[in-house]
């Protein structure tokens, strides 16, 4: 019994020199929120985080996501932000390497006399961020 405890005791000695680099999921953006002209066009978003996974735009209004014909049935509708690509630039430093990433968004332009805004969620295998893109009203 005393040499298991010995042995025991040895290890949880060594276990607890070790220095371990705990892996967590973690995505960030600097900025939540922008606002973009009437016109449209293209943007980066810089995202810092561990690999981004799953990008998914989601609108304000209904009316922005899906067409409802005369039989009220609903279709959906090409939205007016999209995703053109997630660009990846890191150095792997560890397990889950965090890095700095962007996302490539195309704003079509505004075409109404409202502001419009979509919410762009960006994930990190169980985080997520999102970041909130308020486009102008269409100027008379």
């Amino acid at each position: 019994m005393k040499r298991l405890f010995v042995i025991l005791a040895a290890a949880l000695t060594l276990a607890s020199c070790e220095t371990k680099v705990q892996d967590v999921p973690e995505i960030s953006v600097e900025q939540s929120e922008y606002s973009v002209s009437s016109t449209g066009g293209t943007m980066i978003i810089p995202v810092y985080s561990t690999g981004i996974d799953d990008v998914r735009i989601s609108y304000k209004w209904h009316s922005d996501e899906w067409e409802t014909d005369e039989n009220g049935d609903m279709t959906p509708k090409e939205g007016w932000c999209k995703v053109v690509k997630v660009i990846n630039d890191y150095q792997v430093t560890r397990d889950l390497p965090a890095w700095l990433s962007g996302l490539q968004i195309e704003i079509k332009p505004n075409e109404v006399a409202a502001e419009r805004t979509a919410y762009v969620t960006a994930s990190s295998f169980t985080k997520s961020v999102v970041i909130t893109i308020n486009q102008t009203a269409k100027m008379e």
